[in-house]
């Protein structure tokens, strides 16, 4: 089968590899469309490890359903949560499987083949049926929709809290839209794409968007949410988003830490101690992917109209760099093998 696979720093190309094989257990998919994460962006920037096949996001069809035979047929529409628990850890054994001890042994388009190919192998207690109201773009969303719905229930967001969301990529999209569903009386953004900046007003999920490189942000940030946030949602990992949300934040508010980044981020621990503020990270979701899916079959959440792009196998690495060029809009683009 055709795949894409990492073959350098920022490299990656479309090579030919084993197409899997019926074992009675894992269910094989077909896959039908699959997005390109921004975890995906920091892998493919440092190239390793070389010939890793990414992609963890996706819809498909069932090719082989293993040990769901019974519950599957061939054809059927699906997805599967891109996660290998090992269910007997003290984080998996209490429910969060989020932060399995050994999470990364084999996790799907991270450690072990992922979906930017045309099938896809899958445990088959992770694989989830699709309802006929989800669409394959759709569902190729609900893994990012399930991590900004854990941010923003970690955070506590509730009717008439004013929300500050850092960066216009998928996630603080997603964290922008289900900040207004929780109730947000005011949700703003800060950028410094101008072009994604534009995107984010026109979503409808955002009040206001701020320059990010303004060197006046925060007192104009403080001033528009009438004292301070009561929750930052912190999608860019750099350091001065990071402490812009700090300063910005009411005394008493929440900090998550949605982003990622595997450096280290200098952060004022001063200014997080004398308001009192609190600090969380996330990671993942545990029951908001579920969550997701069924909000997203009933309608309550909308996330085709992120979806600025569909490429083939072979336009892979095209989206790529137009996904870290800085000077484009995109902010998801779909794989369709």
């Amino acid at each position: 089968m055709r795949a894409v696979a990492i073959a350098g720093k920022k490299q990656l190309s479309v090579v030919e590899t084993e197409t899997p094989k019926p074992d009675g257990k894992n269910v094989i998919i077909k896959i039908s469309q699959v997005g390109i994460c921004g975890s995906d962006l920091h892998i493919w920037a440092n190239g390793d490890p070389p010939g890793l096949v990414m992609g963890h996001e996706f819809a498909g069809t069932v090719a082989d359903p293993g040990a769901l035979k019974d519950t599957l047929k061939v054809g059927d529409r699906v997805t599967a949560l891109p996660i290998n628990p090992c269910g007997e850890c003290p984080p998996c054994k209490s429910g969060h499987f989020n932060m399995c001890a050994h999470g990364l042994d084999a996790a799907p388009g991270i450690t072990s083949p992922g979906a930017y190919a045309e099938y896809f192998v899958s445990r088959p207690d992770m694989v989830r049926k699709l309802p006929d109201t989800v669409s394959d773009s759709e569902a190729a969303m609900i893994e990012p929709t399930g991590v900004a719905l854990r941010a923003v229930r970690l955070a506590g967001v509730k009717p008439g809290d004013k929300v500050l969301v850092t960066g216009g990529g998928i996630i603080g999209l997603l964290c922008a839209n289900w900040a207004k569903i929780a109730g947000a009386s005011y949700v703003a953004m800060t950028e410094i794409n101008q072009l994604r900046s534009d995107n984010a007003l026109k979503m409808g999920d955002v009040d206001k968007v701020f320059d990010g490189k303004d060197e006046k942000l925060v007192p104009k940030l403080i001033q528009a949410s009438g004292g301070g946030f009561d929750q930052a949602l912190e999608c860019t990992a750099i350091a001065a988003a990071v402490n812009n949300c700090i300063m910005s934040l009411k005394s008493g508010g929440k900090l998550m830490i949605v982003g990622v980044n595997f450096s280290l981020v200098p952060v004022s621990t001063l200014w997080i101690l004398l308001h009192e503020l609190e600090v969380k990270g996330t990671i993942a979701y545990t029951e908001e992917f579920d969550i997701s899916l069924d909000l997203m079959s009933k309608k309550i959440i909308a996330t085709q109209r992120f979806v600025s792009a569909t490429v083939g196998l072979d336009g892979v690495q095209g989206a790529f760099e137009r996904l870290t060029s800085g000077t484009n809009s995109d902010v998801k683009i779909l794989v369709k093998p």
